[in-house]
């Protein structure tokens, strides 16, 4: 309390430290993506198999046909992804998350205008492939990387449930086109895709020092804790003075802190390359079990369109087990070893999937595929 000139006492107070949010702001970034997720695992990544037979149907489009389009959309998405990268950091996700929903429900609502194998290749490829890359889970890992450093494996495994739980309810959508027709179920996904997906994207932001924040939710201008008795060994070589951290057991996490690389150094590294290998083998088989899954059910076993696509959904929804489960251990243990054991189940899960000869056996298969789903998701 001060005395001023008039003799009136005066109260003098220091401004008062900014308080944290009760919620740190990068879990609603992690509820927005799982929203996305679901969305575009239910319209568009699954949903490309409950278009499969209809289209069969009233074409009369081979297998071999349709699996080329999906094949233009794998090496599209391996093309695009280096530019997509640099535009993520260039412009910030949320920017491309709102042009590439845009393009993706576009792609929808031209879709439904397709007629022949040229246009849908052009729609598929063109619009919703790009439109995918762009607007739907990729930016939204970008900005969840920049907002959680410790739980990262967590947040991440967290966010891509979205994936599982969009494909686990493409029965619904497959049941919307046996009752109104695949096209007015492109309307719909590509109106969802607007409605739904534009506002949450104004939700994601690119890093949480934009909003006076620290990664992980840290308080104040404290150091967080992952960086504390760090400081100063941060060079241009990397971190200095990791000689004293203590070994660990070969199943455990590396404990050594994160260098930031440029792209070109990731590009010199050997490890991205054989990281990139080893995700477009994964890819592809999968791509290629969620496309024929459904349609193979149909021929195979005689079942009716929307209960093979209900065994897709079941095949979905299984791996929600991985994806919560192997995320929380890869913020533990080894990811080079975790990644590899869960490759040898998924080689085990397509040899049981080759053994396939009745409907009954097909929740094996499901059951022990898919929870080694999130080695790579």
């Amino acid at each position: 309390m001060s005395q001023s000139n008039q003799g009136i006492p005066s109260l003098t107070t220091q401004a008062e430290p900014p308080r944290r949010p009760r919620i740190f702001y990068g879990w609603w970034i992690v509820a927005a993506g799982m929203v996305v997720a679901s969305l575009s695992s239910a319209l568009y990544h699954y949903g490309f198999s409950a278009f499969f037979i209809p289209w069969r149907e009233s074409f009369g489009w081979s297998r071999a046909t349709l699996s080329g389009i999906i094949s233009g959309v794998r090496l599209e998405g391996g093309l695009i992804g280096p530019v997509a990268g640099w535009a993520f950091d260039k412009f910030g996700p949320r920017r491309m998350m709102l042009l590439g929903l845009t393009m993706t429900g576009l792609g929808f609502l031209a879709l439904s205008r397709v007629n022949s194998l040229t246009m849908l290749a052009i729609v598929y490829v063109g619009l919703l492939g790009a439109g995918s890359s762009l607007g739907t889970t990729q930016p939204v890992q970008v900005a969840l990387a920049n907002w959680f450093i410790r739980r990262r494996g967590r947040v991440i495994g967290l966010m891509t449930t979205g994936l599982g739980i969009g494909g686990s309810l493409v029965f619904l959508f497959a049941l919307l086109i046996d009752h109104f027709g695949w096209r007015t179920g492109a309307v719909v996904a590509g109106l969802l895709f607007w409605v739904i997906g534009l506002p949450l994207a104004f939700v994601i932001r690119h890093r949480p020092e934009d909003m006076g924040l620290l990664p992980d939710g840290a308080a104040g201008n404290r150091t967080p804790p992952w960086l504390r008795n760090q400081r100063g060994r941060h060079g241009r070589g990397g971190w200095r003075g990791l000689a004293d951290i203590q070994p660990r057991p070969f199943w455990m996490g590396d404990p050594r802190p994160e260098i930031d690389l440029t792209p070109w150094q990731a590009l010199r590294a050997p490890a991205f390359w054989l990281t990139a290998l080893t995700s477009a083998c994964w890819s592809g088989v999968v791509a290629s079990i969620t496309v024929h899954l459904a349609n193979f059910l149909v021929e195979e076993t005689q079942v009716e369109y929307v209960a093979a696509v209900g065994f897709l959904s079941f095949f979905a929804a299984t791996s929600l087990i991985g994806r919560i489960g192997f995320g929380f251990l890869a913020d533990y243990g080894n990811v080079r070893l975790l990644l590899a054991c869960l490759l040898v189940a998924q080689g085990v899960g397509l040899f049981l999937f080759s053994r396939v000869q009745s409907l009954a056996e097909v929740p094996f298969f499901s059951l022990h595929q898919r929870r080694h789903k999130q080695s790579y998701t």
